[in-house]
């Protein structure tokens, strides 16, 4: 039941959710729900996971008050297998393993690097999936604008051979020309037949990745004014791959020497029979010694790794300058060829004209008429594709910038 109330029409629940539902579940999706939606079902965004769990790892050891384990020992001594005159001993104690100056220290900043590595590998794989999703939506925009164009030139090619029908029919045609028309009419249905398909593949592709039905029009960006920059992603994720391998290497250099053992303990001794017990308590400090040797393996290998990294982060700021490079004379060349195709649509359209009038006073064949629609009917096609090309470089510009939709 509909109710007024002070002037305003109030419906009933599901009155309302009727008329306000359909046009949420329809709502075209942004850039930023399509690669959210992406990332929820691709894998890559666990490994971000791992890197938490080895930093979680690291932080735990920091924060323990020795460097290892703590051990217990009781030791005991008696002459019974011997001289048997009533010799005992007892001695028991507890070991604790001493941190080095700076060996707790090393263990946190290695925790806090690989922390932040966990934080830039989310970033980059959510770049990574844009680029994806990004690609994928242009390509059903393409597609689609290839198939209305398609669709297009086939009601043309049905128009013209209806009218040459009619024209064969009354005598003002020859026979010739209906089987001209018809042919081409059978070409454009074979064109439209590869365009729907494409559309079918491209969108499939979409949806497998997304999870979401490809959006009616593909979702246009602003080309990014900040230019390359530490900022990107994929850069800062190579350099705290940097960090984190200089943290490592630094915790492993800090324990090419073992540290301290601390002992507290206590001891009892009964010399011989009728004696009684002696006790006694002591600290027992011992200090592990060598030339390093041992952990040599293991600073060669952190030296390793963080030589690697330095190399990954030279890579990815070489491949980026000449990615951006690309992009930059991509959008350019787009820019140009719109412009271009826009005054080539105009003239194909004019001949159009000119050569459907002609044809119309039997002044020109059917030959050049149909090449003047072909003309027309690729120039339009080119500028519709030209656009959104270019809405594609723009799209991949960004991405080469480093701009994650948010």
């Amino acid at each position: 039941m509909i109710q007024i109330r002070q002037g305003r029409v109030l419906l009933p629940l599901g009155a309302f959710l009727m008329c306000v539902l359909p046009a949420a579940i329809h709502a075209t999706p942004s850039l930023v729900e399509m690669v959210a939606a992406a990332a929820a079902r691709n894998p890559g965004m666990e490994l971000a996971d791992a890197e938490r769990g080895i930093a979680g790892a690291l932080q735990r050891k920091a924060d323990q008050p020795f460097a290892g384990n703590p051990s217990a020992n009781v030791k005991y001594q008696t002459d019974s297998v011997g001289s048997d005159n009533g010799y005992r001993e007892w001695e028991g104690g507890i070991e604790l393993p001493l941190w080095l100056p700076g060996q707790s220290d090393s263990y946190a900043r290695e925790a806090e690097r690989t922390v932040a590595v966990s934080d830039s590998i989310n970033d980059a794989r959510r770049l990574e999936i844009a680029g994806k999703v990004r690609e994928r939506l242009w390509a059903v925009a393409i597609a689609r604008s290839e198939a209305e164009q398609a669709q297009s030139a086939l009601e043309v090619a049905k128009s013209l051979l209806q009218d040459i029908q009619r024209r064969v029919e009354a005598g003002e045609l020859p026979r010739s020309d209906s089987l001209l028309a018809e042919k081409e009419l059978l070409q454009r249905e074979e064109a439209m037949q590869l365009a729907s398909n494409r559309v079918t593949q491209t969108e499939r592709l979409f949806t497998r990745f997304t999870g979401l039905d490809a959006p009616r029009e593909a979702a246009r960006e602003q080309p990014s004014k900040a230019g390359l920059n530490a900022e990107h992603p994929r850069l800062q994720l190579a350099q705290r791959h940097v960090a984190q391998a200089q943290a490592h290497r630094d915790r492993i250099r800090s324990e090419s020497r073992s540290g301290p053992n601390l002992w507290l303990g206590a001891k009892s001794v009964k010399p011989e029979a009728g004696y009684d017990y002696d006790s006694s308590v002591g600290v027992e400090l011992s200090m592990p010694f060598g030339n390093g040797a041992h952990s040599a393996p293991g600073q060669a290998e952190a030296e390793s790794a963080l030589t690697r990294a330095q190399v990954g982060l030279n890579s990815a700021l070489l491949e980026l300058e000449d990615a951006l490079t690309q992009a930059s004379l991509e959008l350019d060349r787009a820019k140009a060829s719109l412009k271009q195709t826009k005054r080539r649509r105009a003239l194909a359209e004019e001949s159009l004209k000119l050569s459907r009038r002609a044809f119309d006073l039997g002044e020109t064949d059917l030959v050049r008429l149909l090449q003047a629609q072909a003309d027309a009917l690729a120039a339009r096609q080119d500028e519709q594709i030209r656009k959104l090309e270019y809405g594609q470089t723009v799209a991949r510009l960004n991405q080469v910038l480093g701009v994650i939709p948010r």
